[in-house]
């Protein structure tokens, strides 16, 4: 059984505009693409070569199914890649850009036709104002054996300072031990 080591940080809420403790993983570990290879080779008849080239085929093969829009289910209990398409546009990102084509343009004429203030509509989105990108569901078993084979260990001293803002990676609390467990949970 695994153990989280998790670390107990005092933030600013700025939303509610009071503090809160939130919980953070802390000392986590990276599996390069070579242990994982023998990782799922192990116990099995092929070999983290055979893994190797299957996961280049899926790097490469994936994303060309995903842009003729179709939907990947990878595993028997759903996991499933999907394409995704996002932008947006709101009414003073329009006036904004109304703004600067008026601007832009060298013919009075043109300029006094266009309205800076007009109504957004639909076709006002374009594509360049979209991006793509995967989206990968989790089945939902995965999370429950995940929490049946993790547990949570908490580290020696929580921090107590005030961070108004979570960065990337947090310091670790003075003369705490970031890796060492302690006895409470």
């Amino acid at each position: 059984m695994g153990n989280l080591t998790v670390q107990f940080q005092k933030q600013m809420n700025q939303l509610l505009n009071e503090p809160i403790i939130v919980p953070r993983l802390i000392n986590t570990q990276t599996v390069d693409f070579n242990d994982w290879c023998t990782r799922m080779a192990n116990g099995s008849t092929v070999t983290a070569a055979d893994v190797a080239a299957v996961m280049k085929q899926i790097e490469d093969k994936l994303p060309e199914i995903l842009s003729l829009n179709a939907k990947v289910i990878c595993s028997p209990s759903g996991l499933t890649f999907r394409p995704k398409v996002s932008g947006c546009i709101k009414q003073s990102d329009l006036k904004a850009k109304l703004e600067a084509r008026k601007a832009a343009e060298t013919d009075p004429e043109k300029a006094a036709k266009i309205d800076v203030n007009r109504e957004l509509v639909t076709s006002d989105l374009s594509i360049s104002d979209c991006s793509v990108s995967i989206e990968v569901d989790l089945p939902k078993v995965w999370s429950t054996t995940f929490h049946q084979r993790a547990s949570l260990k908490r580290v020696s001293r929580a921090t107590i300072e005030m961070v108004e803002t979570p960065t990337e990676e947090p310091e670790t609390p003075q003369g705490g031990n970031a890796a060492g467990p302690s006895d409470e949970e």
